[in-house]
């Protein structure tokens, strides 16, 4: 799926400049990253084969559980600014 954005904005002959942008104009839901990385936290089971005693490879204890982490896109949102150029 696609992730679309606008900006609209002015110029003013004085330096101000006004700027409108709109984010995930379509307000899709999906993942802003995904990826995957290996973790080793109390509720996985290797992680009693890992400590307080290593009785498995060291492999295993120092990548632990594959897993996949998303991070979801944020939700249709405005922005206006207001900036001045000296």
């Amino acid at each position: 799926m696609s992730i679309v954005n606008g900006r609209g904005g002015y110029r003013f002959d004085n330096g101000w400049t006004i700027r409108l942008d709109a984010l995930n104009m379509l307000n899709a839901k999906t993942n802003a990253i995904s990826y995957a990385y290996g973790s080793l936290i109390k509720t996985d089971n290797p992680f009693n084969l890992c400590f307080p005693v290593q009785v498995v490879p060291a492999a295993v204890c120092q990548n632990g559980v594959m897993d996949r982490i998303l991070h979801p896109i944020e939700p249709l949102a405005f922005r206006l600014t207001l900036a001045a150029t000296v």
